[in-house]
């Protein structure tokens, strides 16, 4: 008879998460993932203005707010029809860039690393129990440097979000990005000040940051089989080029048009695809919705039904081309073709920091390109009726935004966030989400501390915040806020 284990929360993550899985022997058969908060923006959004989505979805989430600025500006221009110029994406870039930066860095050293040394018993994890587990592996030497390396990256991780402040105005919640681009003016100061925080990240993340986890990675050698899941990849595409050097990248018969990685699609054992945004579909079968058959996000319905059969996690179940899909830095470094095409919770971490050098490299380009001049922005009117669509990469991975306008106001909104797609819930066939999949087969070595379910949750960088909840009791909305 297998053994159920239940981990509710598990701890540093993003929002609130239960893993439950069943054991045999020491092997697990079965796990699911529940995701425990209601977002209900979709809800909250119909009826607004349109360029409010842009400052409202931003507190979907405390962590990754200005991924879904990025997301929603895409959406209304599509709507919009503005053209965004070059100067405009690239200065948004480069915010998105630094979110980026903060996020791998607070992730890989906050989160991940406590499950791998030990911390000094003055620190809060070890004095509350986390670290009661046996299996940490470093020798003395390691593990004292990289302690000291933990405790230095509050300071580098937090350049990151004074670099966001600089362009986005502050951190996190920026107030600069916008339709068009930023509406922050660059100046000498701001760009000589984010290229010096610049310098000091990129300098962390080579000496220390990069060794760091190929120190894990040495001594924790079998994570390299642990975790795997399906293999399926997706990206939405980030950094996307500017006319200009697609123009030059074309004599030089070079067609793409990012920077970094393309929206692509690379199913296990087949070949990459292009992205075809029909093919994006969500099932509600075991989310706590009102039930119905798969829908395209720019069609779908956000009805909670808290009573209902079978369902388990307030995530939907996102699929591309129906197949359950893995996001993230190791899937856009995998599809770039910048990390041979392995996949393990090692892997994952490794990508995390290796994706802080890509990034790197690419604002250093953005900042060479911008000139100082205003900020290209403009009046923007509301057509009666129209819709739009705005995918992009974030740090977790593949984020869209979905609206429709009708009569001046928001009549729909829809948002598919990375851990939706990494976190999912089964679907109608009965498909495992990518996290539930990898965590099937996995070996426990200690039944009683299952310390290898943690590592290979915490691979993933779950977000299932946000930070805001909404919630209603016998007829009275409430609201909490705990950002």
């Amino acid at each position: 008879m297998a053994l159920r284990k239940i981990i509710n929360p598990v701890t540093r993550l993003s929002g609130f998460l239960e893993i439950e899985v069943y054991i045999e022997g020491h092997t697990i058969v079965e796990a699911k993932s529940s995701s425990l908060l209601f977002r209900g923006f979709e809800i909250m959004l119909q009826g607004r203005n349109p360029l409010d989505a842009i400052y409202f979805t931003q507190r979907i989430c405390g962590i990754c707010s200005t991924a879904h600025s990025v997301a929603s500006s895409l959406a209304l221009e599509e709507a919009l029809k503005v053209t965004i110029t070059e100067q405009g994406r690239a200065l948004r870039d480069l915010v998105h860039g630094c979110e980026f930066l903060q996020n791998h860095l607070r992730h890989l050293y906050l989160y991940t690393m406590p499950d791998f040394i030990k911390l000094p018993e003055a620190q809060c994890l070890f004095q509350k129990g986390e670290q009661n587990h046996q299996d940490l592996r470093l020798p003395k030497k390691e593990n004292d440097l990289l302690v000291d390396h933990y405790l230095e990256s509050f300071s580098i991780s937090r350049k990151a979000h004074e670099m966001l402040a600089i362009f986005g105005g502050k951190a996190p919640h920026d107030h600069g990005i916008f339709v068009g681009g930023l509406t922050v003016h660059p100046t000498i100061d701001k760009v000589i000040k984010f290229r010096s925080l610049l310098d000091q990240i990129k300098r962390f993340t080579i000496e220390k940051m990069i060794p760091d986890v190929y120190t894990l990675a040495r001594y924790y050698d079998d994570y390299f089989h642990i975790g795997r899941g399906y293999g399926n990849l997706l990206s939405f595409g980030l950094f996307e080029r500017s006319s200009k050097e697609i123009e030059a990248r074309r004599k030089e018969e070079i067609q793409k048009s990012y920077r970094y990685v393309e929206a692509a699609f690379l199913p296990y054992k087949g070949k990459e695809k292009r992205i075809n945004k029909n093919k994006i579909t969500e099932s509600l079968r075991y989310g706590w919705y009102q039930d119905g058959k798969p829908e395209r996000p720019i069609e779908g319905t956000t009805i909670p039904d808290t009573e209902k059969e079978k369902a388990y996690s307030w995530s939907k179940a996102p699929r591309y081309e129906g197949y359950p899909c893995e996001v993230g830095p190791l899937a856009r470094l995998i599809i770039s073709g910048h990390y041979p095409y392995q996949i393990s919770m090692m892997d994952r971490t490794i990508a995390r920091a290796l994706e802080v050098l890509q990034v790197i490299m690419v604002m250093e380009q953005l900042l060479e390109e911008i000139a100082l001049q205003e900020a290209p922005q403009d009046i923007y009117t509301i057509p009666e009726k129209t819709k739009g669509i705005g995918l992009t990469d974030t740090t977790r991975g593949a984020l869209g935004h979905w609206l429709i306008i009708d009569n001046q106001k928001l009549f729909h909104y829809q948002v598919i966030t990375p851990s939706a797609w990494n976190l999912s819930p089964r679907d109608e066939k009965g498909q495992r989400g990518p996290l539930e999949e990898a965590l099937v087969g996995t070996k426990i070595e200690k039944i009683d501390q299952p310390v290898e379910i943690g590592r290979i949750v915490r691979s993933f960088d779950p977000c299932i915040s946000c930070a805001t909840h909404v919630h209603t009791i016998k007829g009275i909305q409430k609201i909490t806020i705990l950002d």
